[in-house]
């Protein structure tokens, strides 16, 4: 994903916060964003990290994706420049709803690792320990139950395969409690964005694939992208 990052502005602040994943939508307009002047202007970038997971898109990827669905995304004006220009055409992504609830359990698969401290001095840890072992869960609940009650500061749960539910057929969603920060979009939206050519710098990975039989040493993305 291309990078977008903080114009300062003398005064300006940034009234939209980190994303807070709690659904209700953000008011105002995002701080203005720069890409470098050198760069060629692209339809999709990551917003700078005080805005969270936030993404800007161009009017026309916005047209594009609110053609397949509009009611989990609005849609903020987000002033971008590039060198001395500006750029009217940008907005900033803030979900307000998720599909968490359409994964499929049965199929899915993880892994949970947990840390722990082996050693302190005066106070301070020096050794930790862990241990990554295969997990399991019924549904969304249970993971939320064992992610907030049954884990330490030092555990998390990895998301090694993700499998959506079959019934399930929205083309444009995102998912909250995996770890997954992106727009998973249908194949169809994605040969669309590659067709109008609105995919510079972007990368699609299959969500089924784990992340280290995409990015690993012996992944499959090096096939795709160099």
């Amino acid at each position: 994903m291309n990078e977008a990052r903080r114009e300062y502005v003398q005064g300006e602040q940034n009234i939209l916060g980190y994303m807070e994943y709690d659904g209700n939508p953000s008011i105002g307009m995002a701080p203005v964003q720069k890409i470098a002047a050198s760069s060629s202007v692209k339809d999709f970038y990551s917003a700078s990290s005080d805005l969270g997971s936030r993404k800007i898109i161009s009017t026309r990827a916005k047209e594009l994706l609110d053609g397949f669905r509009n009611d989990n995304v609005i849609y903020l004006r987000c002033p971008l420049t590039r060198g001395s220009v500006k750029l009217n055409d940008f907005w900033i992504t803030d979900v307000i709803k998720y599909d968490d609830q359409e994964v499929d359990f049965e199929l899915s698969k993880f892994k949970v690792s947990e840390g722990w401290i082996e050693k302190e001095v005066n106070g301070i840890a020096t050794e930790f320990g862990q241990r990554v072992t295969d997990i399991s869960f019924h549904n969304l609940e249970e993971m939320k139950n064992t992610q907030e009650k049954k884990l330490n500061y030092l555990s998390y749960i990895l998301t090694k395969k993700l499998v959506i539910k079959e019934r399930f057929s929205s083309p444009f969603f995102f998912l909250k409690v995996f770890g997954i920060s992106d727009f998973i979009v249908c194949e169809e939206i994605k040969n669309e964005l590659q067709k109008q050519k609105l995919d510079k710098g972007v990368e699609f990975k299959p969500l089924e694939l784990s992340d280290n039989e995409w990015y690993g040493p012996n992944g499959i993305r090096k096939l795709y992208y160099k």
